[in-house]
Parts: structure tokens; C-alpha cells; sequence
């Protein structure tokens, strides 16, 4: 019987990216996505030998990705043993977010100032979580909102500055699942302040940028401290 465990297409295809990253990389890569998508469950404790085998490796860059990922905070380090999935406190969520929205609001101010035109995929984005709203679909709701994001960071043009936004983004894309699921009035004031980042770029009304992006801060607290209170209420 196999038992490994399931990867997602997302990050199956990802593995085509492995000859341009080093092993340790690719495997940190790959298990901070399936911690921030939910395919690595938290409570559950994981060993080194089973993502090895999963993901095709061998141990020592599962180990390697292992170390740097406790060292971020996203897993409990068992030596011996494994590893458990982090739970998300109220106050992580606001530290992150605090750094995504003052990072969101530069990139929004620098793609006004330059005259930028959103990118189509943006707007296909929007319409794609709207539709997951109604058809409840929350998987498909956070892969539209991730594409969206994506987009969006991707107009600055500063590689770096994109890959810390993904950090503190993308890792709670579990949790926006949920509230897509549990939650939808709320996830679609999200939807919401999409389309009004989509109008500043459009308008280029810089004076609008700081107010959007505070109420899109606003609105995803909203959300996730009404996840993890869900969460709490549970055990």
C-alpha cells in the first residue's frame, strides 16, 4: 500500500522548477506550501522518513528544510521524532499582516506613481473568487485570490520585496480557506477591497492608496481572528 503522502498539482508541478534549486531548497519550498495550504495538517506529527519518501528524496535535505522551517516558526521541531505544524495565534496573524500591508501599501503607491495599468490577470482574479464565493468553492476561492497577489506584487518589479509579501501572505491561506468556508460574508469584503485596489490602479488615485490597503488589513484580521476563534471553540 503507498503511503505516502498526497501532493497537491500545484506542488507536483513544482517539482519541474528542482534542477534550478538546490535540494534543500526545493524541499523548503515545498513544505512551506503545503503548511500554508493545509495539506500538512497541524497536531499531526510528520517524520523525516515520510516527507523524504513523498517528495522523492532522500532525508538530509528534508532535514535541512526541516531546521530553517522551526527556525521561522512554522513547525514544532521533535528531535527523534519530527515535526508538528504550528498553530496560528491571533497575535502572528497581526504581526504578519502589519508587514504585508505596509509592504502592500508601497508596492500599490510605487505602481500608481509609475502609471501602471493592472495586469488582466487581476481582474480575472476577482472574478474567479466571486464566483467561488457564490458556488462555494473555498479551495478555488484561495488559489484565485493567490493568483490575484501574485499579479499585483508582481507589477513593482522587486523580487525581493515579492518574496517577503508571499511569506506573510500565503501562509494563511488555509485560514482564508476556512473562512471562505465557514465565513463567506466576511472573505468577500476581501473580494471587495480587490476591486478597489483594481479602481486606484485604474484611476490612479494615489490619495486612496493608504485608506484601501488599511481596510484590506482590516478586513483579513477580521477574518482570521474569526478562524482561529472558530478553532479554539472546537477542541
Amino acid at each position: 500500500m503507498d503511503t505516502r503522502l498526497p501532493l497537491p498539482d500545484t506542488l507536483e508541478r513544482a517539482g519541474t522548477r528542482r534542477p534550478f534549486l538546490s535540494k534543500g531548497e526545493y524541499v523548503y519550498q515545498i513544505l512551506k506550501e503545503m503548511i500554508g495550504n493545509g495539506y500538512l495538517e497541524r497536531n499531526k506529527t510528520y517524520t523525516i522518513v515520510e516527507i523524504a519518501e513523498s517528495l522523492g528524496v532522500s532525508r538530509t535535505p528534508v532535514g535541512e528544510a526541516v531546521k530553517i522551517l522551526g527556525a521561522q516558526n512554522y513547525i514544532h521541531l521533535q528531535p527523534g521524532v519530527g515535526f508538528k505544524v504550528r498553530e496560528l495565534t491571533l497575535e502572528e496573524a497581526r504581526e504578519n499582516l502589519t508587514i504585508a500591508g505596509a509592504l502592500e501599501e508601497a508596492v500599490l503607491r510605487k505602481i500608481v506613481r509609475e502609471g501602471l495599468a493592472p495586469a488582466p490577470q487581476m481582474e480575472q482574479a476577482v472574478e474567479r473568487s466571486r464566483a467561488a464565493l457564490e458556488n462555494q468553492a473555498p479551495a478555488e476561492y484561495t488559489r484565485a485570490s493567490a493568483d490575484f497577489h501574485r499579479a499585483f506584487y508582481s507589477l513593482s518589479r522587486q523580487p525581493r520585496v515579492v518574496k517577503i509579501l508571499q511569506e506573510n501572505v500565503f501562509i494563511h491561506e488555509l485560514w482564508y480557506r476556512q473562512g471562505a468556508r465557514d465565513h463567506p460574508e466576511l472573505v468577500g469584503r476581501l473580494v471587495a477591497d480587490h476591486e478597489n485596489i483594481l479602481r486606484v490602479l485604474q484611476r490612479r488615485d494615489e490619495d486612496q492608496v493608504a485608506g484601501v490597503i488599511a481596510d484590506h488589513v482590516s478586513h483579513c484580521e477580521t477574518v482570521l481572528a474569526r478562524v482561529i476563534e472558530d478553532e479554539r471553540r472546537s477542541r
